[in-house]
């Protein structure tokens, strides 16, 4: 039985960090992503993948005129 419960708890941790790696970002918007507080890169349009729990989406920019 315990075994049952680690084993759930382990794949729900490893179902929210891939939630929170996998970034969309829409067509006309970059989204700055910051690793521990610096700057790291930009993110373009489409699907794109951060690590999580060190990388994080800092401000969502607009391009569209």
């Amino acid at each position: 039985m315990a075994g049952i419960i680690v084993v759930s708890v382990f794949v729900i941790l490893v179902l929210v960090s891939i939630v929170l790696g996998v970034r969309i970002v829409p067509q006309g918007s970059k989204h700055v992503v910051q690793r521990l507080g610096k700057f790291h890169k930009t993110l373009g349009p489409g699907l794109n993948v951060i690590i999580p729990y060190i990388d994080s989406v800092a401000y969502k920019v607009t391009t569209k005129d």
